[in-house]
């Protein structure tokens, strides 16, 4: 009798041991869930800990992602994570929700909907075109890891075989979302949008880089001031060369050279980008330096003083009148003649002193737009040059939800297809075009049609 008991505690203890259950992510944040970002499960099973590759969600065979736990509890807590807690599932209002309970009944599937990301949450401002690629990419300098964000052009997708500019922004979280801001964003998608509908404007690929919270001193600063701190600047800047770029370089359609290279911020973000554009001359041509904090320490005027002057890059430097410091603008007119005394070419920097501007994101985002316009110069375009008619393969009428392509009959000898896009990428139709006049149904407002020829792609803005 002793023995068959024992018998039967031993399959009961050993069907625990095997029981599984399998969580499956039925739905994700729209906005944001980045897409290299891996997935976790942390509960009461694993002493809750958030990155634990053990209980990282996988594709399964269709593509779904799931997460096996195996546990002898009887109930199961938990909750979804991105490999931290700061990036923790939340309700749709952003506040917490409580610990997902499920019983542990072998080899069930639970559903999971995630409606949203802590470190996302609250009203987004964000145009379509914008993604977080990560919030997990490895800074090896810095030892820690990163958010990074990135705008694509609005004809992105439709011009597969098209390389694009870069320019990477420091303080990420300010730089496309106001939700994710610490008091505002600097509305670079809306300013790319804005210079992609100009004629002649080659779009840029926009990149913003997080700064690291409590260390955004220290790494946006290359040198040290006496009470603040600070001074890795250099460690962050190799970061930004040795990780982040390779990664925008593999992962998009880049132009990697150093003339479709560019960098920018504010602030301390503007001391480490005119830093980076000396340091690394090879790597960016274009510096947008707004509010710089030169007073932070005077090592870093001697320094760009003492290198050999990049002198085909170009620097834009922009300071308000009402910035807080009644040394913004002195310092920023000092270092700018100083590097002009150096030798740097007068027609490669431009200054501006914009009066009453302040020392924040509102002011910043008001400048956007012509400091990112000097520093990439407009290239002509053959679509560009049709201000003569006769001169252009088409000819473009619009009316009410209709776009009228009319092609001359020389063009007609060669393969024609279209795409009509928006503002922010999105497509609008798609087709082929073979006749001398093609109507193409578009809605109303701002439009971008690409047309695509055996020799040649045509970009029309369509208002």
């Amino acid at each position: 009798m002793k023995l068959s008991c024992l018998f039967l505690l031993g399959c009961l203890f050993s069907v625990q041991i095997k029981a599984q259950i399998t969580l499956r992510l039925n739905s994700l944040p729209a906005k944001y869930t980045p897409q290299l970002d891996t997935l976790f499960v942390a509960g009461d099973f694993n002493s809750w800990n958030p990155r634990d590759t053990a209980y990282r969600f996988k594709k399964n065979a269709q593509g779904q992602l799931e997460a096996k736990i195996n546990s002898m509890q009887t109930t199961l807590l938990y909750k979804i994570t991105r490999g931290s807690w700061p990036t923790v599932e939340v309700a749709a209002n952003g506040s917490d929700i409580p610990n997902r309970s499920s019983d542990n009944v072998p080899n069930s599937l639970i559903t999971i909907d995630v409606v949203d990301w802590s470190d996302t949450k609250n009203t987004h401002t964000s145009q379509p075109r914008v993604q977080i690629l990560t919030s997990q990419l490895w800074l090896k300098s810095l030892k820690r890891y990163r958010r990074i964000w990135v705008s694509l052009p609005a004809e992105y997708q439709a011009n597969p075989t098209k390389h694009y500019p870069v320019m990477y922004f420091h303080d990420g979280q300010n730089v496309f979302d106001a939700a994710t801001s610490f008091t505002g964003e600097w509305k670079v998608d809306e300013a790319m949008a804005l210079l992609e509908a100009q004629p002649g404007w080659e779009p840029v690929i926009a990149v913003g880089v997080d700064n690291g919270g409590g260390e955004r001193i220290n790494e946006l600063t290359p040198y040290r001031h006496p009470t603040y701190g600070g001074g890795k600047g250099e460690l962050y800047a190799q970061a930004i060369v040795e990780d982040v770029k390779p990664l925008i370089d593999t992962l998009f359609r880049t132009k990697k050279d150093v003339a479709n290279t560019a960098v920018g911020g504010s602030s301390l973000g503007g001391i480490e980008t005119l830093f980076m554009g000396y340091r690394y001359p090879n790597i960016f041509s274009k510096c947008l330096i707004f509010s710089p904090s030169l007073w932070f320490s005077d090592s870093l005027r001697q320094y760009c003083v003492a290198q050999p002057q990049p002198v085909t890059s170009k620097l834009y430097w922009m300071c308000g009148t009402s910035e807080g410091d009644p040394d913004m603008v002195p310092d920023m007119d000092t270092c700018y003649a100083d590097l002009l005394a150096a030798g740097m070419p007068a027609n490669q920097m431009k200054k501006l002193v914009v009066t009453g501007g302040t020392h924040s994101e509102s002011s910043w985002s008001q400048q956007v737009k012509a400091g990112i316009s000097w520093l990439f110069t407009p290239t002509t375009t053959a679509v560009k040059k049709n201000e003569s008619q006769r001169q252009s393969p088409f000819l473009i009428r619009q009316s009410e939800g209709q776009i009228h392509l009319q092609t001359n009959p020389e063009s007609l000898k060669q393969s024609i297809s279209y795409q009509l896009v928006d503002l922010s990428g999105r497509l609008l139709s798609i087709g082929k075009i073979g006749k001398t006049e093609t109507e193409i149904p578009g809605p109303t407002g701002p439009k971008i049609l690409l047309i695509s020829t055996d020799s040649a792609v045509y970009r029309l803005l369509i208002r």
